[in-house]
């Protein structure tokens, strides 16, 4: 009997939990569903700028839901809104005390100072130090420094001890906030309160207050802050300043002052930028480079100089002898890298295989990844072939794949190991969406689910410093344009690439006018046209270059008003569609010129047909590679190995 009753109980403790845990399960599924509606109807009146009755929908969110913290966040914006800052204040507070690791805390806590400051309450104090503490490295903590200073100032004691203390503690705050975000949104005001505290100033603080004002246009008073520095510390700044105010002798002045007496101190970003300017000054950049190579210079900043010289300057008979003399006198320098590059594709190019052989070697040990990398890796793997080794050849190009797999040089490593699918190995492609480019994670299903109701706003808060989350906010707001460049800077930080089904690749390489593209392609592959879309104007139909090329396809007036002339186009260079139209007909024509040859045709659209024609008979090559790396025009060699790239890459992600 008591068997029999035990066993019952136990009968009735599992059915208890059963129940338990159906009923949690059920209230948890339930709290998310209604949460999600609840938060989607509050927003569309969030966005109608109805702050009442947002707030009352946004108060509907189940606690139980994930969204609980952004719907008193977003409460406390209506609140705000509303004038109701202690309301206001009550939310934020919800939203700090509960113990959350997500980014909406310091954001609600960065918010609540600054309400608790507007209403005088002194706990604001705390909280913008407790920001720094805790979140020291945050847009949020930099800001927080200049309320801070605010807050020393307007509350000085009798005592003058006192008071002095606590200028001296708004003086670093004002002080701070300049050196970590010159540029930024108080940064002005910074030096506006340190200029009224009459502090003396040291050579530094001279010069950050100079930079600062430098940064934010103000050139001018850049000038009176620099001028009290000493110019041994400062000649870059003085030398940038005076490029700025357009007195360009000047500027000229202080660069060559400073690279005969001073340039030991200065960092290598300013020299170049420096430099850049001064041979900007001249009529003509070879007149600029020359004058600063005539001077001899032997400090930091010569061996840029001399990349120059041998990248602009010295004849094509004798920039090997000066790549090398760059890469013997400076070997860890910036450019010896680059230097050695340039010797070992000249012995490439000259068929002194051996000699480039252990070039590669020495590169690929002493540089395994700079811009050159993937280029020496690719050409071993030539040489290795030219020599024989096969395998060995073939290892390098799977390198290639493998490390640079987003590169001109993996398009070419691939023909090599795969030569059965043609120089072009893709044609059509499998249309995809740009999607969040995350899928969830524990970190971001919060962001995930703020994206999907498109609560934009929120999502670029919470996430200021992914460039692929504020790429793909731009994307959602139709800025094409700024979205494909912030994704781009983006995965140029990231060392090891994702592979193509990573979501991010879509950002970079979307399918705008895709559709448009293929519809008017004519005989052209559709993927080439398209990577000449995104490498000529980034998506932005009204684009215009400086010599007047306008469109997606950047089509000159003169080329644009033939074809509408010749193929009844309507006048209209800037609509999609007629651009497309012309250039796809505009690079047909090039092709059937240039015996059908994407290559050729690539070459010509950037650098003209009469150029390309012209290096058939003045280059000497055997294949693809022999005559890109032999193009005269730096840019029009650029061009076509970014736009092979971006045909590879475009191939990849969306034939998959």
């Amino acid at each position: 009997m008591r068997r029999r009753r035990r066993k019952y109980d136990l009968y009735i403790v599992i059915a208890l939990v059963i129940l338990c845990i159906g009923y949690f399960t059920y209230n948890h599924v339930s709290s998310e569903s209604r949460g999600i509606k609840a938060y989607t109807a509050a927003l569309e009146s969030y966005k109608d700028s109805d702050y009442e009755t947002a707030y009352q929908k946004f108060g509907r969110v189940p606690a139980g839901s994930s969204l609980k913290s952004s719907a008193l966040f977003r409460q406390a914006r209506c609140a705000t809104n509303m004038g109701k800052k202690e309301l206001a204040i009550k939310k934020y507070k919800r939203i700090v005390h509960s113990n959350s690791k997500s980014s909406i805390v310091p954001i609600s806590e960065y918010n609540m100072a600054n309400l608790m400051l507007d209403i005088q309450d002194k706990s604001a104090k705390k909280h913008f130090k407790h920001i720094i503490k805790k979140h020291p490295t945050s847009d949020y903590a930099i800001a927080s420094e200049y309320y801070l200073g605010l807050i020393e100032l307007k509350n000085l004691p009798d005592s003058e001890k006192r008071q002095a203390k606590a200028k001296e503690r708004a003086l670093i705050n004002f002080k701070n906030y300049i050196s970590k975000s010159p540029d930024g949104r108080f940064s002005i005001n910074s030096i506006e309160e340190i200029e009224k505290l009459k502090p003396k100033l040291t050579n530094y603080d001279n010069l950050m207050i100079a930079k600062s004002y430098y940064a934010n246009g103000e050139y001018e008073k850049a000038k009176l802050y620099l001028n009290k520095t000493t110019l041994s510390e400062s000649w870059t700044d003085f030398a940038k300043n005076e490029y700025k105010l357009g007195n360009k002798d000047k500027a000229k002045y202080y660069t060559e002052l400073g690279l005969k007496d001073h340039a030991a101190g200065a960092s290598q970003e300013d020299m170049i930028e420096v430099i850049d300017n001064y041979v900007a000054s001249f009529p003509t950049r070879k007149e600029g480079i020359t004058s600063l190579v005539n001077k001899n210079y032997n400090s930091t900043g010569a061996d840029y100089i001399s990349y120059l010289n041998c990248n602009e300057v010295a004849p094509d008979n004798v920039k090997e002898a000066c790549y090398r003399t760059l890469y013997e006198k400076y070997p860890n320098g910036q450019f010896s890298g680059d230097a050695l590059y340039n010797i070992f594709i000249s012995k490439y190019l000259h068929k002194k295989y051996q000699d480039a052989q252990r070039l590669g070697f020495l590169h690929l040990k002493k540089f395994p990844n700079i811009k050159s990398s993937p280029a020496v890796t690719y050409y071993m793997g030539r040489i290795a072939n030219k020599l024989k080794h096969y395998e060995s050849a073939n290892t390098y190009y799977r390198q290639v794949l493998t490390k640079y797999p987003d590169t001109y040089y993996a398009y070419r490593a691939n023909y090599n190991l795969y030569k059965d699918d043609g120089p072009l190995p893709f044609f059509d492609m499998n249309p995809k969406p740009v999607v969040f480019p995350y899928k969830k994670s524990l970190e971001r299903n919060l962001v995930i689910k703020l994206a999907l109701l498109k609560d934009y706003d929120l999502v670029a808060e919470l996430c200021k410093q992914d460039k692929f989350i504020q790429s793909w906010i731009a994307y959602q707001k139709g800025d094409y344009t700024i979205s494909a460049i912030l994704a781009r800077n983006a995965m140029e930080e990231i060392d090891v690439k994702p592979p193509f089904n990573d979501l991010r690749w879509r950002l970079i390489y979307p399918l705008h006018y895709y559709e448009t593209v293929d519809q008017f392609k004519g005989n052209n592959n559709p993927i080439i046209l398209q990577s000449i879309i995104k490498e000529e104007s980034h998506f932005n139909q009204y684009a215009k270059s400086h010599t007047g090329a306008g469109g997606l396809m950047q089509l000159m007036p003169a080329t644009y008003a033939e074809i509408v002339q010749n193929y009844k186009l309507p006048n209209d260079i800037s609509n999609p569609e007629n651009n497309i139209k012309a250039g796809s007909i505009y690079y047909e024509n090039l092709k059937k010129v240039l015996g059908n040859k994407d290559l050729y045709a690539i070459s010509a659209y950037n650098g003209g047909i009469g150029s390309v024609t012209g290096w058939f008979s003045k280059l000497i090559y055997n294949d693809t590679d022999e005559f890109v790396e032999q193009i005269p025009y730096p840019e029009t060699k650029n061009y076509v190995k970014k736009v092979l790239r971006t045909y590879w890459v475009y191939g990849n992600i969306y034939s998959l």
